[in-house]
């Protein structure tokens, strides 16, 4: 049954204010009885009818959510997670590119050589990094749909310019400034993802966002393939510079939808799709599922704010714990395009068949996702990435061991890649591992990534080095190592959550008992009104 909940706060955000008229009068169903209520519903069903609403829950929503939070939920999911996912597509479409271009021609044309294809990677790693934590903080400041519809427009005239370079020192530039702009993209848009949706919600709509990387880099071996094959020396370009031409033209109308579709935050949206009732709906919905809304922290931000947040266990777990997720998977290198090259395969084989791998991290993480949110697991994570990067650890140890059979061998190749399904549960997690503090949840989205980030220019450099092709066997080694410490470093937030969880629940009983002792009632409205 609907848990008709309602709640009496005012909230003054620098961005927007949630008060008391705003979210008194709206109707809520809380998750906090998710799963639970159902039998007597489902006896009016048939069969049929009762096995696909039982597949819905676990495969979307649950199906007995009130009609205006499912058609809140269906204009959220169009137009934020339609731009997010276009958005990251085109961001993964990029930087996925340099390695299909520098297998397709362009080291020749460039002169490439030794370490210059990690050391471009160093580079574009470099920008991507210094601009995560300013982008963090500034859209708390100012509109989100400003800041990154202008990034992504920039990002994609650099992708237009990266198709005339004639040396190795411009594709550096070039590469330095689109990681500038599109550094700024992912930190912010998993913050307004976290921002939006409640526990239940979550996982399966990261995933399902994360899951575009996966598409792109799939996208861009057939696109690759396809502008060697038939614009190869076409107006007198080659088919890699192609490549950055075409990735332009899909990038820049995706800049200018962000101007639209991107809703800013629940607290100050002035969405043309959200009603004044649905916005403050969707403020009301986090609350009661224990989020404070954004402003509403202790202190704003200052040298006492980061410096308390350096001071807890998510700053240090959740930072080294990314650093994990991203050492164990295995996409330094374009191992297998490499090592397809090595044994003589054709170019539309070396940009063809990886595009497998993709495939499998797509679609582990969609089914990891589901099921992490659904009522079998209940919004926890942990198991899910458990799995993942068991799976993840058995393949880069037979490709560390890499004189096994050729099926084994083809095998490892592609399950190798199920780590790729673990980023968006591990980020779907953090709004759960820290409620009480909305800019803390975006300073550590952002941090956790430049942590990794910064610690990738030394890592690929050290054990995936240009080098090793095919074999690659420091970094195979490296990355089942680092699949086990990923999978204990789940299990200690699992406890960790854990402990919080039961903290927060003593202080709020202490907190009750005294209103109770001091003769506070709580106030009850009746008769809450839905949204229409």
């Amino acid at each position: 049954m609907a848990d008709h909940s309602t709640i009496q706060t005012h909230t003054n955000t620098q961005n927007g204010d949630v008060s008391k008229k705003d979210i008194s009068s709206i109707d809520v169903v809380s998750d906090s009885s998710y799963g639970d209520n159902y039998g007597h519903l489902e006896k009016q069903y048939t069969p049929t009818q009762r096995f696909f609403r039982s597949t819905q829950r676990y495969v979307w929503d649950d199906p007995d959510k009130p009609k205006h939070e499912k058609k809140f939920l269906l204009k959220l999911d169009f137009f934020l997670l339609t731009y997010a996912c276009l958005g990251y597509f085109c961001k993964n479409l990029d930087q996925q590119n340099i390695s299909n271009a520098y297998v397709s021609g362009m080291k020749e044309a460039l002169n490439m050589h030794g370490n210059q294809l990690t050391y471009l990677s160093n580079v574009f790693t470099a920008g991507y990094v210094i601009s995560q934590l300013p982008a963090v903080i500034l859209v708390t400041r100012f509109r989100p749909s400003y800041v990154i519809p202008t990034l992504e427009c920039l990002w994609a005239v650099f992708t237009f310019c990266s198709a005339a370079v004639t040396s190795v020192p411009q594709l550096y530039a070039m590469r330095f400034l689109i990681a500038c702009c599109e550094g700024a993209f992912f930190p912010c848009i998993i913050y307004l993802i976290g921002s939006w949706y409640t526990k239940h919600e979550r996982a399966k709509r990261t995933t399902l966002f994360y899951c575009t990387a996966s598409l792109a880099h799939m996208f861009s071996g057939y696109l690759q393939a396809a502008a060697y094959d038939n614009l190869d020396g076409h107006l007198g370009h080659a088919g890699w510079q192609w490549l950055f031409i075409i990735c332009g033209i899909i990038s820049l109308p995706v800049g200018v939808m962000g101007y639209f579709f991107n809703p800013d935050f629940p607290e100050n949206t002035r969405a043309f799709y959200l009603t004044k009732d649905e916005a403050a709906y969707a403020r009301q919905r986090l609350i009661l599922d224990g989020y404070t809304p954004l402003g509403s922290s202790s202190s704003k931000w200052d040298k006492k704010k980061i410096f308390r947040i350096v001071k807890t266990w998510q700053f240090w777990v959740l930072s080294f714990g990314y650093f994990f997720v991203q050492s164990s998977h295995p996409s330094q290198q374009p191992f297998y395009s490499l090592w397809l090259k090595a044994e003589g395969h054709s170019v539309y084989q070396i940009n063809v068949w990886p595009t497998g791998q993709s495939a499998v991290g797509a679609v582990t993480q969609i089914i990891a996702g589901m099921l992490s949110d659904s009522p079998l697991l209940g919004g926890k994570r942990w198991h899910s990435i458990a799995v993942l990067q068991g799976a993840s650890f058995f393949g880069t140890l037979v490709l560390a061991i890499w004189n096994v059979p050729i099926g084994l061998k083809y095998f490892a190749m592609y399950i190798s890649f199920c780590s790729a399904g673990v980023p968006g549960l591990f980020y779907s997690w953090f709004p759960d591992l820290m409620p009480h503090d909305h800019e803390m949840r975006g300073f550590l989205t952002a941090f956790s990534n430049m942590f990794s980030y910064v610690n990738q220019i030394w890592f690929q450099d050290a054990v995936w080095r240009t080098e090793e092709a095919p074999t690659f066997r420091p970094g195979f080694i490296a990355a089942a190592s680092f699949s086990i410490a990923l999978i204990l470093t789940a299990f200690l937030i699992h406890v960790l959550e854990k402990r919080d969880a039961k903290h927060d629940q003593r202080s709020k009983e202490i907190q009750e008992t005294s209103r109770v002792e001091d003769g506070v009632v709580p106030e009850i409205q009746a008769d809450p009104v839905h949204v229409a």
